[in-house]
């Protein structure tokens, strides 16, 4: 390969977040287990991930 892969890991970052998974947010409809708070945690995916392919410091 001529460029390296690198793996970039968001669990812990997005396990830190308390608007990273709205679960106590379904109201009367149950917990909503398949959403995520916009803008929030994928902004923050996108930066990282931004700053990963340009050599940029996030």
């Amino acid at each position: 390969m001529a460029k390296p892969v690198y793996l970039l890991d968001f669990t812990y970052l997005s396990q830190l977040r308390k608007d990273a998974h709205p679960g106590k947010y379904g109201g009367m409809f149950g917990q909503d287990c398949t959403h995520w708070c916009i803008a929030g945690l994928p902004d923050t995916w996108n930066i990282l991930f931004y700053a990963a392919l340009t050599g940029q410091d996030a």
